[in-house]
């Protein structure tokens, strides 16, 4: 006991190490506020950023722009008069007031929504074994302008605080790259607050569940047919006949919808311009140099004929040519993405029909929706990157 008692080393390492505790708690207690505070001053910021980004957005979507113009074919016409008189005479007012009086537009009180969902729904890109072909080039000005317009607004609404990147984006058949788009901005880093909302696509059509029902009738039908046999038929059978049936499915509404946009993008701009501009171009242009339309025709006919898949009949009709083409390469885009899919989905019907956890009716309602949801003509997807400068 008493050896104990006159051990003071021991004594005093404990009395070390308790100060030592004590005076990391008071450092602790005394650091804190600054660490809770610089946290908390992230955190706070962060949700600035994001609120801010927020209200940016939804007043891009609803900003309206009082007066908007451009000129169909802008772009060539300008090509040609640099080309035949020179850069001055395309600055020049006689010039730029021919234009307008040709082939210019006039937009009044739209949104930039609105402005925006019309320049991808008119541009039509096809990307496509990695070649990118644009088939409606009338639009070059139209979409310049309202990217131009577009950062103005941005420029004045965010200041010089943080970068921007704001795209819009026009898929009409989900993930497949065929469609229009718009970007600007330096590349989004991951730290970027992001914001995105649906925008309408300007097209009048009525492609909605209904339609796309009456569309594929027939398959859909034909999908009952084979599930009342699936007891009777080796299930490999049954699955590869109503995939079949899903694929021609698809193919129809791909169809149609390749139809549609055609009609909107070709027919009702660069065929009607093409009339329009060949007749009054001579009064702007001199020496008769006329036929922009037909330049930009054989342009895109001479991208599209590098394509096996372009077959080139001169009985038929541009915009019929580019629908036959258009057809064949957004069947095959779609089904390269939907293929897995597809598989699963026949898998899955044949699985709850057998096991009685559903009725042919239902099993054709899943089909119809899976179809149906494969297409989006009618929305676009606008997204609002934000980042801090510092």
């Amino acid at each position: 006991m008493a050896n104990i008692v006159r051990d003071t080393k021991g004594f005093s390492s404990s009395i070390d190490a308790l100060l030592f505790l004590v005076l990391v708690s008071v450092s602790a207690v005394l650091l804190a506020p600054v660490m809770v505070g610089g946290t908390q001053l992230s955190a706070l910021h962060d949700i600035n950023v994001a609120e801010h980004n927020s209200q940016v957005m939804l007043s891009l979507q609803n900003g309206r722009v009082d007066d908007f113009s451009y000129a169909v074919g802008g772009t060539q016409m300008d090509y040609l008069v640099n080309e035949t008189l020179g850069p001055a005479a395309v600055d020049s007012g006689i010039y730029q007031t021919g234009k307008e009086l040709v082939s210019g537009r006039e937009l009044k009180y739209k949104t930039f929504a609105d402005l925006a969902s019309e320049s991808v729904a008119s541009q039509f890109t096809l990307y496509h074994d990695d070649r990118t072909i644009r088939l409606n080039m009338l639009t070059d000005e139209y979409r310049a302008n309202i990217d131009a317009q577009m950062q103005d607004y941005l420029d004045g609404q965010i200041g010089d605080r943080y970068y921007y990147n704001v795209s819009v984006v026009w898929r009409p058949f989900r993930d497949v790259p065929i469609g229009g788009e718009s970007r600007m901005g330096p590349p989004v880093p991951d730290t970027a607050f992001v914001e995105s909302a649906w925008i309408t696509i300007p097209y009048q059509t009525e492609f909605t569940r209904y339609y796309v029902e009456e569309l594929i009738a027939g398959e859909l039908n034909a999908i009952g047919l084979d599930l009342e046999k699936a007891n009777e038929v080796p299930r490999e059978q049954t699955e590869e006949v109503m995939t079949g049936h899903i694929n021609n499915a698809i193919n129809r509404t791909v169809d149609e919808v390749v139809a549609i946009i055609v009609e909107m993008t070709i027919e009702q701009t660069v065929e009607r311009a093409q009339t329009a501009i060949n007749q009054q171009i001579d009064n702007v242009v001199p020496g008769n140099n006329s036929g922009i339309s037909d330049i930009i025709l054989d342009e895109i006919l001479a991208e599209l004929k590098s394509d096996p898949a372009f077959i080139e009949d001169a009985s038929l009709a541009f915009s019929e040519q580019i629908t036959v083409y258009l057809q064949v390469v957004a069947r095959e885009e779609v089904h390269r993405v939907s293929a897995d899919e597809v598989d699963a989905l026949v898998s899955d019907i044949t699985d709850q029909y057998v096991s009685n956890a559903a009725t042919i009716e239902e099993a054709k309602d899943e089909v119809l929706e899976y179809v149906f949801s494969r297409i989006n003509i009618s929305r676009a997807r606008m997204t609002l990157a934000l980042w801090d400068r510092n």
